[in-house]
């Protein structure tokens, strides 16, 4: 008998998304419960960081710096599109970009992911045409010698409108990790096991109240709602058109909102194939999910201008052979027996994939993602580079350590997720023994053969657990990507309340009793947890970094062209509006080109060479910050030595940095604090300069 027949002769599981399946009423409970959850969650991470920073209470220029990093770069394109004159002439600021990577012009939708600011900010327009925002205005005294600052509060002041939307979504993640919990468990116990869970590892499962306008604040919630859509699907041997629709549209908005989402959707694809290879799905199914996810990838590429890099992505090159191995060669490999047609469609799964990617990224030249390739090297060989250093030393692209781990078995939820594993393993392997019992029932009669479908595996339950697995991978392989995992295991621990996984007693009421035990032994330290989140308080201040920008904003044209640390440019172009050479955006290999000639100040090269290069790049300014100047031993990881691993022939001499720092020639010195230095570069400024001060 043939793979296909085998399906054929399968019950078709239905999906509990189907109107036969959950009652009217209990879809009711299910979304009232899933939005008191998000609500719950909404405010949980809105008040966190308001006590974290007194976000309320800080000048708008305050509250921009508290967005370091790469969060200024996304927040800066917002500010762009609402401060306007129109929104047209917002967009054609996006779309013909000179100040981010000065001097050349670059389309800011095509290369960093920036729809999330863009409706928001359209959003913005919007409703503030209609006078639907409003805000309250006073003046703040600072104190400690600091000037009086105006602070506004409400929906019309855009960092506040902003942030509303961020913790919508952050409502928004829960809502949908209850719903996933109640779909796969068929029961509200499990979307309360999950979303609780959620609660009890909050810190090790977001961090949207400290880094609001990263790509994962917006992300996550649409990642789930992928998810989602791919597990409703998964049952169906005929998937239908809203099916397809689902996924495809999601899956666009997905890759839309982050550069990252082609991986979690590489392992997606990969998973949804093992079940195809297992014999767990209909071809159908998978070819219907794989189309889909190819025309979600496609109108994303379109939306972001024919990006290059979403074509030479893995998920491209796994969409291709995974449709490859089910449509065209899904004949003649039936033919095989069960074992080996694994086997080879394994094999060639990886080899279709590999190869594809790499003949796709050298017929189009495109190396933006080598990096990944190199960070992966470095963590299993001895092999070290520049670029490799600049991301595994900083904590969060390290391995996973044990921290992690320990955390959530206290909170009794990595227990809870190895035993809703091993449910599902053991019952598939009861499955594969039994193989010879199942035909008998199923010739028994119709009665019988309900009681054992009753019995059998949802196809997204196995699906949850591949996902899972491959998170862990990810998230042991870089510390950052734990926020992928910690959800997913709260999701995973709903199958405990399943009839089909869960249930350890004959008893529906032991059966209950036990979970709700289970939740109070999880309640004893996620409280606890919580309890530690709500006790953070601070204030937000750092005048040194706002006496340079005031500088800056006074002293400077506003054609000036600055260079220096990623973190701090993010922030100047927010608060400046002056152009940048470098930016914390690195997965693009020119951007990784530019921030490495810029970072050559900390190399032990001459400051002569060091001054051509950035008098090249057109460079007017260089900002140098205290930490990474002076900074010169740090187990490998200062920069100095990161250099020494490119210029092993400068090994002998002194760092240039804080050579700079005490006495800046060939450059100019025009502004020092207790943490910043700006460096004059441009001739033809100091000439300016030196002219007007002899008019004077």
């Amino acid at each position: 008998m043939t793979q296909n027949k085998k399906r054929k002769a399968q019950p078709t599981p239905k999906s509990n998304l189907d109107d036969t399946s959950w009652s009217f009423g209990f879809k009711v409970a299910v979304f009232a419960l899933a939005l008191v959850a998000g609500k719950l969650n909404h405010y949980h991470v809105s008040s966190l960081f308001e006590n974290d920073r007194h976000f309320s209470h800080l000048s708008n220029m305050e509250r921009e710096m508290t967005f370091r990093t790469e969060m200024g770069m996304y927040y800066s394109y917002f500010k762009t599109l609402v401060r306007a004159q129109t929104l047209n002439e917002g967009l054609i600021k996006l779309y013909r970009n000179n100040m981010t990577e000065y001097p050349d012009t670059i389309n800011t939708l095509k290369r960093f992911n920036l729809y999330p600011e863009l409706l928001v900010g359209v959003l913005y327009r919007g409703l503030n045409n209609f006078g639907l925002l409003s805000e309250t205005c006073w003046t703040v005294n600072r104190g400690q010698g600091l000037d009086p600052v105006q602070s506004c509060e409400g929906l019309k002041d855009p960092p506040h409108f902003y942030l509303a939307v961020v913790w919508l979504c952050a409502g928004l993640t829960v809502s949908l990790i209850f719903i996933l919990g109640v779909y796969l468990s068929d029961s509200i116990l499990g979307g309360v096991l999950s979303s609780a869970c959620f609660f009890f590892n909050h810190g090790e499962a977001t961090r949207v109240m400290w880094t609001p306008p990263l790509r994962e604040s917006f992300a996550f919630p649409i990642c789930l709602l992928q998810i989602l859509a791919v597990t409703a699907t998964l049952p169906n041997t005929r998937p239908g058109w809203k099916n397809i629709l689902w996924i495809a549209s999601s899956t666009s908005a997905f890759i839309l909102s982050w550069q990252f989402a082609q991986f979690m959707l590489f392992t997606q694809i990969s998973a949804v194939l093992g079940l195809y290879v297992l014999g767990t799905i209909h071809k159908d199914t998978i070819s219907s999910i794989s189309i889909s996810l190819l025309i979600g990838l496609l109108h994303a590429v379109a939306l972001m201008f024919g990006n290059e890099m979403l074509f030479c992505s893995w998920l491209f090159s796994a969409l291709c052979s995974c449709l490859l191995l089910v449509l065209p060669l899904a004949p003649l490999l039936n033919k095989l027996n069960s074992v080996l047609r694994v086997i080879t469609q394994g094999v060639l799964y990886l080899v279709f994939t590999i190869g594809l990617k790499m003949g796709l990224s050298k017929a189009l030249m495109v190396q933006d993602d080598a990096h990944v390739f190199q960070i992966l090297k470095s963590k299993f060989t001895d092999f070290k580079n520049f670029d490799t250093q600049l991301y595994t030393c900083a904590a969060e692209f390290n391995f996973l350590g044990w921290e992690m781990p320990w955390k959530i078995t206290l909170t009794l939820l990595l227990p809870s997720a190895l035993l809703a594993v091993s449910l599902v393993a053991g019952q598939l392997i009861r499955k594969a023994l039994g193989g010879q019992a199942e035909l008998v029932k199923k010739a028994i009669g119709e009665e019988n053969s309900q009681e054992h479908d009753e019995e059998r595996l949802d196809p997204g339950t196995i699906y949850t657990v591949l996902q899972t697995a491959a998170y862990a991978v990810l998230a042991v392989l870089i510390m950052r990507l734990k926020l992928f995992l910690t959800p997913h295991l709260c999701i995973l621990t709903s199958l405990l309340a399943s009839p089909r996984v869960g249930r350890l007693f004959r008893s529906k009421e032991v059966h209950r009793g036990v979970l709700v035990a289970l939740l109070a032994a999880m309640a004893f330290q996620g409280t606890a947890n919580i309890t530690e989140q709500r006790k953070i308080m601070g204030e937000y201040s750092d005048p040194q970094l706002e006496e340079m920008f005031e500088w800056i904003i006074k002293n400077t044209a506003h054609h000036a062209v600055f260079a220096g640390p990623m973190p701090t440019m993010a922030n100047l172009l927010l608060s400046t509006e002056r152009n940048i050479v470098n930016h914390p955006h690195y997965e693009d290999v020119g951007s990784r080109e530019r921030t490495k000639k810029v970072y050559s100040v900390y190399s032990r090269r001459e400051a002569q060479d060091v001054f051509d290069i950035l008098k090249d790049m057109k460079v007017d300014y260089l900002v140098l910050s205290r930490p990474w100047c002076l900074t010169v031993e740090r187990a490998g990881c200062a920069m100095p030595d990161l250099w020494d691993l490119e210029e092993q022939e400068n090994k002998s001499r002194p760092a240039l940095c804080p050579i700079l720092w005490k006495s800046a020639r060939p450059f100019v010195k025009v502004f020092s604090n207790q943490e910043y230095q700006i460096l004059q570069v441009s001739p033809r400024t100091i000439q300016l300069k030196q002219t007007n001060a002899k008019q004077r």
